[in-house]
């Protein structure tokens, strides 16, 4: 189960290559900066525009930042301030969330297909068919043909709009007819070749088998007539018969002499290579088969091939080029339903689930009987937890036409698995089989499917059911390799991704699995074993970080064992220094999006090596997962699970909650708010970063309303009670004593006056401009723009007196006096716009900065310790309160390493501060020494920044390293050194 992670400031991950990994990783990052221009640093969902905009009118600047961090690029020097600059327009649309106006952008549903004028003449209707008019062609042909018998390119384009709309047997009448009056028999073998597709599309192997053999008699030397008797022999599981092989070789030589030219040949010789798992050079041939009848030119023969190759690369794992090949049919049109229902077969294989939904709706606009359309809405309706949609789709739409169909049979032994139905899945399993007896792809791709269900173990035992059945097939084995690796056993997954690379080597999933392990995990990690608890991480961190690592993970542990009942042992994580490499070992493919999964006893997750996100919330978040996904036997829901993780992390340290209070609040504004019934939509059907966090943010605030209502042994109840099968609804009547509908409506009530007691007072809203508050508002901040600055406090005063009162007139308010001078006035203006707004952390940044410009360092480690208890995500706010705390012997010292350790222990101020704590608890000398070392291969290089140095320098003056000689010199150029420090390097100074 995937946390998404959360909005971050720039910090460039690189891989781990060289010994000294930890350096090599804070140096390549682009002026990873941890000074006070917070507003440019910590999260940009924290900000609030209003904020920035006041301050903007003229703050005093005693210095110039670029964002780029200047010349220094340090903590302690570098003078800049989160204004952003001085004067300037306003505008008043500025007043509006940026947050508003990306929901507004958020996409809703499916196209409305408005149908196209009907064509009046032959050569229109023959364009109209290839071009998004399909049902318009056929009114015109059939009247047309009535008067015209003999026109078969008329009637093979009625056949095809026939089949394009679902009229199957309309379209079998007309190639029929066709067949029995054409004279030709190169016209009589096509439409046979079009009669068997549609008899393939029913299920009828048999009976297209026998149309193709009836086609050759009539035209033995076509090519592609030979082609697909390969194709059908190879998709029942006869490719090895010596029929087979005898037309392979011919399909191979006419290739090789040239014979093969047209785009017909081609797709022929294709299918020779497809099954001999030539997948490479029949890739090439598919294309070169693409150019010679491109999909911009309407053929048929074109779309075939176009569907054939889109087959071929979702058959590899390559969604991006399927869904390439599939865009140059669409671009010429739209609505073509093959392309769209195979297009919802790429958005699935991505996990956009809104947009294979929407492909498949729009889809069904065209031909409402699509089965392949109707499959995908079960996959999506089954993934969202609606199993009887699921099930409707597939028996109404699916089954009812083609009794073999391989999506919809996966699905119905997906309902049977979750239902613990063993007929049930062995009848979807053999109605499959029937079809094709080698089919590997049907037990691979229904494990991907439970894995989407996070029925982990169910998965893998089709995996083994399907390697025993088909030893040597490569689908099965590849599938088994990665679900071994989920699941624990690396022996036997590695073993299995052997075996299947040694039948098939473009498969991309198991290619870059194996690669990952031998190129990346082998040479450059190491696993630590701790009792039960199983660590793998890079080798050169592992006896720096491991110890901490394993005291973090411990605590959580025993803090959920308790919660929850139960025991999660043997336990194994896995922190990956890249993302892909966390990705691929994760899912086979690299660029997840994500910065931890949950298998159940295995979590996978990438680490805190380049400043990227809280280690210690992440993996009490993946953690909590375990115990959900054991008690409730992998049928848990998603928005519970997520919600849960989110809500037990917040326990674990209040800091760790998504400060959503906001963008909550603004969702609710532009009505993108789901309801508790719906929020297993929100997660699925998120087509944006920021609607996957309102999805996190409000099944949080949902768990959060059930625990702190019910308490967590009702929740320990409905996860068992999901175990069983049984529904939200059922489970909520039993458990909770309301029914869903009532409980919706409680958390509603609480959930608005929660987000109304975080978000208090006045707020500017677009949607009332004539506010005369608002109006109000943007006068002040156009005279304090022209720098009128009495005059705009007044009108502040004014506005606060006459119900303005709120975070936005509070904030500008203090800007004004700060312009003014009036830093007390200041602070207490910022400090009551904190009350408005209770997850805001501009009003501390604001009194940060003042306290900065005015050297009270106490006040600032004040407002840094309040960042810090709201926000555990950024690294700017721990690394300057590290510095400013070390250099003046401030407790919270130990408070300020342990969050920077958990977001980027390698950061050289952090590790420097790490190395200071040890030597004050007494550490060995040897590990303190390690430390240091490591953080002198940066402070020591002229390009160091000036918070590494002055860091550096505090460590190792009091630890009694000699090489603070060398740099004191250059920590006491800081202007912002706090006298306690100076004090003491100047003693070290020449």
């Amino acid at each position: 189960m995937p946390d998404a992670p959360r909005a971050r400031p720039s910090a460039v991950a690189v891989r781990l290559t060289a010994p000294r990994g930890a350096h090599r990783i804070w140096l390549q990052c682009a002026h990873v900066r941890c000074g006070l221009d917070l507003a440019m640093l910590i999260r940009p969902r924290t900000r609030h525009l209003l904020l920035l905009l006041a301050l903007a009118v003229g703050c005093k600047t005693d210095g110039t930042v670029s964002p780029d961090g200047g010349d220094e690029g340090g903590v302690v020097d570098e003078g800049g301030d989160a204004s952003g600059g001085e004067g300037g327009a306003i505008d008043p649309e500025a007043i509006a969330s940026e947050v508003g106006e990306a929901l507004e952008q958020e996409p809703t549903g499916p196209r409305e297909r408005e149908k196209p004028a009907d064509p009046q003449t032959r050569d229109a209707a023959l364009v109209a068919v290839a071009h998004g008019n399909p049902d318009g062609a056929i009114k015109f042909l059939v009247e047309h043909l009535e008067s015209n018998a003999n026109d078969h390119e008329a009637r093979f384009a009625l056949a095809r709009g026939q089949r394009l709309v679902g009229q199957l047997d309309e379209a079998d009448k007309t190639l029929s007819a066709l067949h029995k009056s054409a004279k030709d028999a190169k016209v009589k073998a096509e439409a046979l070749r079009r009669l068997a597709q549609l008899r393939f599309a029913r299920g009828d192997i048999k009976g297209a088998e026998q149309h193709i053999r009836d086609a050759r008699k009539l035209a033995p030397d076509e090519i592609l007539l030979a082609g697909e008797l390969v194709r059908l022999m190879f998709l029942t599981g006869r490719a090895q018969e010596r029929e087979a092989r005898e037309l392979i070789d011919q399909l191979y030589a006419s290739y090789s002499d040239g014979t093969a030219q047209s785009a017909e040949d081609l797709l022929g010789t294709a299918y020779a290579g497809l099954a001999e798992r030539a997948f490479k050079s029949s890739s090439r041939v598919l294309q070169e088969a693409e150019r010679a009848a491109p999909a911009s030119a309407g053929s048929e023969i074109g779309d075939e091939i176009s569907m054939e190759l889109t087959e071929l690369f979702l058959e590899k794992y390559k969604p991006g080029e399927a869904g390439e090949t599939l865009a140059q049919v669409l671009a010429r049109d739209p609505w073509n339903p093959e392309a769209l229902a195979k297009m919802g077969w790429v958005f699935l294989d991505q996990f956009k689930l809104a947009a294979a939904s929407r492909a498949a709706e729009e889809s069904l606009q065209v031909n409402p009987e699509n089965a392949d359309a109707h499959a995908v809405l079960a996959w999506v309706a089954l993934i969202e937890g609606h199993r009887e949609v699921a099930r409707a789709h597939i028996v109404d739409h699916v089954v009812n036409v083609n009794p073999s169909h391989h999506g919809g049979q996966i699905v119905l032994a997906a309902l049977a698995i979750f239902d613990r139905d063993t007929r049930g899945y062995a009848k979807a399993r053999d109605a499959v089989l029937a079809f094709n007896p080698r089919d590997g792809r049907f037990f691979s791709q229904l494990s991907d499917l439970l894995g989407y269900l996070h029925l982990y173990p169910e998965a893998d035992a089709v995996l083994v059911e399907g390697a025993k059945i088909l030893p040597k097939d490569p689908y099965v084995l590849g599938a088994l390799g990665l679900s071994k690796l989920r699941l624990g056993d690396e022996a036997a997954g590695r073993e299995a991704l052997d075996k299947a690379w040694k039948k098939d080597k473009y498969n991309a999933r198991t290619l870059n699995v194996r690669q990952l392990y031998s190129e990346r995990i082998e040479p450059h990690y190491a696993e630590r074993v701790e009792k039960d608890l199983t660590l793998r991480l890079p080798a050169e961190f592992q006896d720096m970080l491991a110890p901490g690592y394993v005291t973090a993970i411990t605590r959580a542990r025993e803090a959920l064992d308790k919660g929850y009942g139960i025991k999660i042992s043997p336990l194994r994580i896995e922190m990956y220094a890249d993302p892909d490499e966390f990705s691929i070992r994760t899912v086979g493919v690299p660029s997840l999006g994500a910065v931890g999964v949950c298998f159940g006893a295995v979590i996978t997750s990438i680490g805190p090596y380049s400043g990227t996100h809280n280690f210690n919330q992440v993996i009490w978040h993946e953690i909590a997962h375990s115990y959900a996904i054991e008690l409730s036997a992998g049928r848990v829901p998603r928005w519970f699970t997520e919600g849960l993780s989110e809500w037990e992390s917040e326990v674990a340290d209040p800091s760790w909650a998504r400060e959503s209070a906001e963008l909550l609040f603004e969702a609710r504004r532009h009505d993108k708010l789901r309801k508790l019934s719906e929020l297993e939509l929100a997660f699925l059907r998120a087509e944006s970063p920021l609607m996957m966090e309102v999805a996190y943010a409000t099944a949080a605030w949902a768990m959060r309303y059930l625990g702190e209502t019910y308490g967590r042994p009702k929740i320990v109840a409905l996860l068992k009670g999901y175990a069983t099968g049984k529904s939200t609804d059922e489970l909520f009547k039993q458990i909770l004593g309301k029914d869903l509908a009532t409980v919706e409506a409680d958390f509603s009530a609480w959930f608005d006056s929660e987000l109304d007691r975080k978000l208090s007072g006045f707020r500017p809203s677009q949607d009332k401009p004539d506010d005369p508050r608002t109006k109000a508002l943007m006068k002040a901040l156009e005279v304090a723009g022209a720098g009128e600055l009495d005059e705009a406090q007044k009108l502040l005063e004014d506005l606060i007196a006459a119900q303005g009162d709120g975070f936005h007139a509070r904030s500008t308010l203090a800007a004004v006096l700060d312009q003014k001078g009036d830093e007390k006035g200041a602070i207490k203006q910022y400090e009551k716009a904190a009350s408005f707004a209770l997850e805001s952390l501009a009003p501390f940044m604001a009194i940060a900065k003042i306290a900065r410009e005015q050297k009270d360092v106490a006040l600032e480690i004040d407002q840094l310790e309040k960042i810090l208890a709201i926000d555990a995500m950024s690294l700017e706010p721990p690394l300057r309160m590290i510095i400013l705390a070390a250099a003046t012997g401030d407790k919270r010292l130990e408070a300020a390493v342990d969050r920077a350790n958990a977001i980027a222990p390698l950061h050289p101020v952090a590790l420097a501060a790490s190395a200071l704590i040890a030597k004050r608890n007494k550490a060995k000398k040897q590990d303190i020494t390690a430390m240091l070392d490591e953080v002198m291969v940066t402070a020591l290089r002229p390009d160091a920044t000036l918070d590494v140095v002055v860091m550096a320098a505090i460590a190792a003056e009091e630890i009694g390293d000699p090489r603070v000689k060398d740099l004191a010199p250059r920590a006491l150029q800081s202007q912002e050194l706090p006298e306690p420090a100076r004090k003491k390097l100047k003693k070290h100074a020449p």
